[in-house]
């Protein structure tokens, strides 16, 4: 008997640890509102003007470091937004960098993602080395150490029959360790005629998103509002999700908007009908101070380009806690990046916003924070 009673208790505390939430389309706690106050703007990186930053990543002393492909140049602000140096030029020389993708702060370094290499630079922009994976192929889209970072598939291109895998990746050792098997259904792959075009449409397209923090994974495929939490041995540790519909599109919006980014018009057509006629619930997840950030987009018609609509805030376990919007002030509207041109470090939110004239600035504000449930 004491055998089968030590049994129960151990799978009702296995039961306890493993959560699946669903929630309302209703925050337990309303609306946040972060109440940006601008501390800093600037509109070029010394003598050169802003082509379209892409990514932002800040580290603790809040130095700044952006990523402007259209000038193919990455770029150091300190904390009080003075320009310090460009590093890390578009090119396939030492310390140059094909295919840019996100930038990591680890053990006191930037490891920038690129297609040919994890490139490490020094905190001050020097370059240090270029790691080429030679036997890990696999595509990593969070850097957790020097020599450790997580794998995965951002979308159906690539992946066989739509099925992805999330793997932990360790370089000095080699060593892959699967976190998750998810499905990339086919139905976000752009498709003219026979051919699959490398178009991705942050709202249409279902996407793989993740987002990291204190050895937790909180991932989802965004055609569906459901989120997973994983740990660093593969082990599931919950899930959540919000009973949200999503809005129905038909083709001949696929179209107008396809068009307003200047695809081709004779592929307008067969790329609409490839698409998906459903919007995508999220396309990036954050993970700040324990709580998870769930960015959702919308659709800009006119620009054929996509926004942030709103931000969804939920506790570690996945408790539906705030629903918030961004206001940066009269005369500025974010630029939308998939890699995320918005940043939040100590209380501070850093994004790239675009003027009424076209212009494009860089900005810092007083962010205040959303606060876990008591």
């Amino acid at each position: 008997m004491k055998k089968i009673f030590v049994s129960i208790l151990l799978m009702s505390f296995a039961l306890f640890l493993f959560s699946a939430i669903q929630n309302r389309d209703k925050p337990l706690q309303g609306e946040w509102d972060f109440r940006l106050e601008k501390v800093w703007q600037v509109d070029r990186a010394g003598e050169g003007v802003f082509g379209r930053p892409f990514t932002l990543t800040v580290a603790e002393d809040e130095t700044l470091y952006v990523f402007d492909p259209k000038n193919g140049l990455n770029y150091i602000f300190n904390e009080d937004g003075v320009f310090m140096k460009t590093f890390g030029r578009s090119g396939q020389g030492p310390g140059e960098i094909i295919g840019q993708e996100r930038t990591h702060l680890i053990d006191g370094k930037l490891a920038i993602i690129g297609r040919n290499g994890i490139h490490y630079f020094s905190r001050d922009g020097e370059y240090l080395k270029t790691v080429r994976q030679e036997k890990i192929r696999r595509p990593p889209q969070i850097i957790i150490s020097e020599d450790e970072f997580i794998a995965f598939p951002m979308t159906g291109i690539g992946s066989p029959e739509g099925r992805g895998e999330m793997f932990y990746c360790k370089l000095d050792t080699e060593e892959e360790r699967k976190l998750a098997e998810f499905s990339l259904t086919q139905a976000g792959i752009a498709q003219a005629d026979e051919a699959v075009v490398d178009i991705i449409v942050v709202g249409l397209s279902p996407l793989l998103a993740a987002g990291y923090e204190r050895g937790r994974v909180y991932w989802g495929v965004s055609h569906s509002y459901e989120i997973h939490i994983s740990d660093l041995e593969g082990k599931a540790l919950g899930e959540f999700s919000i009973d949200r519909k999503t809005k129905s599109v038909s083709n001949s919006f696929k179209r107008k908007f396809l068009k307003a980014m200047s695809i081709p018009p004779e592929m307008v057509d067969s790329i609409a009908k490839s698409f998906p006629n459903r919007l995508t619930h999220f396309y990036q997840i954050e993970v700040h101070d324990g709580l998870v950030y769930v960015f959702v987009p919308q659709l800009d018609l006119d620009q054929g380009s996509s926004q942030i609509a709103q931000i969804d805030i939920f506790s570690p376990e996945g408790k539906y806690l705030y629903r918030s919007y961004l206001d940066f002030g009269k005369g500025l509207t974010h630029v939308f990046s998939p890699l995320s041109n918005l940043a939040f470090r100590n209380g501070y939110l850093y994004a790239v916003c675009v003027r009424e004239d076209d212009t494009v600035v860089l900005a810092k504000y007083i962010a205040h924070m959303a606060k876990g449930s008591e």
